[in-house]
């Protein structure tokens, strides 16, 4: 190969590696969806952050995508596919709960149930799990677990985001 063949090569070889590197990033798991915006925020109650909880949006649009995260000490971020990704743009209902299940006990009385009925549970049965719930108390209140009955509804912008939400009794 002549001095003059390698010359000519090299803009083409620049050429493909300046694009492999710039269409890199983009080539992760994204799922097929569009943008998503950092959404973080407050969360009071009372005036005081709170401790422990799991937020969700979720969308007006049928054809949207529901993003959420966990609140803790009164701070939360969003995630729609990947960590901490944000949400896509959109009109969202705001869904927050701080019961926490405790899944080890959960377990062991699905076990229980199972051995009693001779059968084995790949998962925790449905009516389990929601007299677990019933059983849960919240120091929140109940209108903010479901989105038909949350009074929070927001707007995620193209942009960052910073949504503080105060719960209101």
């Amino acid at each position: 190969m002549s001095i003059r063949q390698v010359f000519s090569v090299r803009p083409i070889l620049s050429a493909v590696i300046t694009t492999v590197i710039v269409m890199a990033p983009g080539c992760g798991d994204d799922g097929g969806l569009s943008a998503r915006y950092p959404v973080s925020g407050k969360v009071t109650y009372k005036g005081e952050p709170v401790k422990k909880a799991v937020i969700n949006f979720v969308p007006n649009d049928p054809e949207g995508r529901p993003a959420g995260g966990t609140v803790e000490n009164g701070h939360y971020e969003l995630t729609t596919l990947n960590l901490k990704d944000g949400a896509l743009p959109g009109k969202y209902k705001v869904t927050i709960d701080d019961r926490h299940l405790d899944a080890d006990a959960m377990r062991s009385e699905a076990d229980a149930v199972a051995k009693k009925k001779g059968v084995t549970y790949t998962a925790i049965p449905q009516e389990l799990q929601a007299k677990a719930l019933k059983s849960l108390k919240s120091s929140l209140p109940g209108k903010y677990q479901i989105a038909s009955t949350s009074d929070f509804e927001v707007e995620v912008k193209s942009q960052p985001n910073a949504i503080d939400l105060e719960l209101k009794d």
